[in-house]
């Protein structure tokens, strides 16, 4: 078989690179994939503490409108997302200072989309508002005779 000049000299430099893109792949898609299923995972459990807190200030809406802390539960449950309604435990109080507080604690696991990325033990979204029959009424009239 003939060789040319050419390829000789290709040879003799180290300037065959036949596999060196097969090895740099296999080395760059594992970190690439690690960072990418990390920015899945987070982003999920971001919008997880999302859901959380809105589903928190429906039930504490419930609450301050009038509504009995069972019912606002079971709307605060209703609000949240179908992967964590089941394993969410929510909580409701009426303090005596006039608010309405609803907490919702998720286990960390079921906002894990993999297990492989670690997560915190639980995620906790707490609400407070203001109790409608504690507010103050104001009849617009500024008079004061």
């Amino acid at each position: 078989m003939r060789v040319s000049f050419l390829q000789r000299g290709v040879r003799a430099t180290g300037l065959d690179r036949n596999g060196a893109v097969a090895a740099e792949f296999a080395l760059i898609v594992p970190l690439m994939a690690t960072m990418l299923f990390g920015v899945l995972q987070f982003g999920f459990a971001i919008y997880t503490v999302n859901a959380m807190e809105t589903a928190a200030r429906t039930g504490a809406r419930q609450i301050v409108f009038g509504t009995n802390s069972v019912a606002a539960e079971s709307a605060t449950r209703a609000a949240l997302p179908g992967w964590v309604a089941n394993e969410a435990t929510v909580a409701s109080v009426v303090d005596d200072d006039g608010l309405a507080r609803m907490t919702v604690t998720v286990p960390g696991s079921s906002a894990a989309i993999l297990g492989l990325v670690p997560m915190p033990e639980n995620f906790t979204a707490h609400v407070a508002m203001p109790r409608v029959n504690d507010r103050s009424v104001d009849d617009g009239d500024d008079d004061d005779d």
